[in-house]
């Protein structure tokens, strides 16, 4: 099912990838008319052993001069996103704190710089409220892994430096899968279909890796990275099971076909995870996933959004009284 509020996830040719430059890695800020024109970076960060999961976000909307932008830190399962150690999103800030993208200051504390575009960026962020303390070195595996329609790329990072939460100090060396794009309009319309799945996985050091993008079984986008080389996925197909009543996602088993007639199968423990409604009109679970694949473990994000008409059909028992 392809609507309104999803073909921006789609790639125009997803046969072939598409091209960046150094200078993508910075601000566009143009793209059509519209108010719902969006560019964004995604960063983080786990910590597998503790279940640990850091997603810091980059929400510019530049038709409109306005950010969301932060960052949260959850470990376990948690109800609700205010159950995380910590949360820490304003959802309404002047774009103006991006800058041109190569040092961007969000006034909570957090800050991105690029020491080398699509190579190397430094986050770090200081709560002393809360007592957390992030500062993290993000290098790149490998080139980024770019869409046939050039504005959204994903790319392998290795994740090393220290974490505090909550008082308690965390080392970090892990991997991770970040994401960018810009130029696109994504409306905030109704999809009265299933919902649209984000999966990363990272195994044997960065030396395999994937993504999946789906919508039930009607495959969007992906690639697998395998005897050194990156390869597109022509299909793939899932199946997610859910906690009654939340929706929430427990485990995921992927089967993914490459462009090389290579079939793989994967199977994913959510070990750490959070609902979050960062449209207003979507909920978006997030989760750390264990992943197994050929008797080998590794670690990556889920994020599972759905819309209403979704919710309302599968979620909590719906009761009606009588009004007399």
């Amino acid at each position: 099912m392809t609507t309104d509020s999803t073909t921006w996830v789609t790639a125009e040719a997803p046969s072939t990838f598409g091209v960046v430059t150094d200078q993508d890695e910075y601000l566009h800020g143009d793209g059509p008319d519209g108010d719902s024109l969006t560019e964004t970076w995604y960063w983080g960060f786990n910590v597998p052993e503790a279940r640990i999961n850091c997603y810091a976000y980059c929400w510019v909307h530049p038709n409109l001069g306005v950010v969301s932008a932060g960052l949260f830190i959850y470990q376990g399962i948690k109800a609700q996103h205010l159950a995380a150690e910590l949360f820490d999103m304003p959802a309404f800030l002047s774009a103006g704190i991006v800058g041109d993208g190569a040092d961007i200051k969000v006034p909570n504390g957090l800050r991105l710089q690029v020491i080398d575009p699509l190579r190397h960026i430094h986050m770090t962020y200081s709560d002393p409220v809360r007592d957390t303390r992030v500062d993290v070195h993000l290098t790149a595996v490998d080139e980024p892994v770019v869409r046939a329609n050039s504005r959204h790329f994903e790319q392998v990072m290795r994740s090393r430096g220290t974490l505090v939460l909550r008082g308690e100090r965390h080392d970090v060396d892990s991997f991770h899968v970040r994401d960018r794009s810009w130029g696109e309009l994504r409306p905030e319309g109704h999809n009265p279909g299933p919902p649209y799945n984000w999966v990363t996985g990272v195994l044997d050091d960065g030396a395999e890796a994937f993504n999946v993008g789906s919508i039930d079984e009607t495959f969007k986008d992906g690639w697998i990275r395998r005897d050194g080389r990156t390869i597109r996925l022509v299909h793939a197909s899932k199946r997610v099971e859910r906690e009654p009543g939340t929706l929430r996602p427990t485990r995921i088993a992927l089967e993914m076909h490459d462009a090389e007639d290579g079939v793989h199968y994967v199977t994913g423990l959510i070990v750490a995870g959070l609902p979050w409604g960062g449209w207003h009109n979507t909920i978006c679970h997030l989760g750390l996933v264990r992943w197994e694949l050929d008797g080998r473990v590794g670690w990556g994000d889920s994020m599972d959004v759905q819309w209403n008409d979704y919710v309302w059909r599968h979620g909590q028992t719906r009761t009606v009284e009588s009004v007399h």
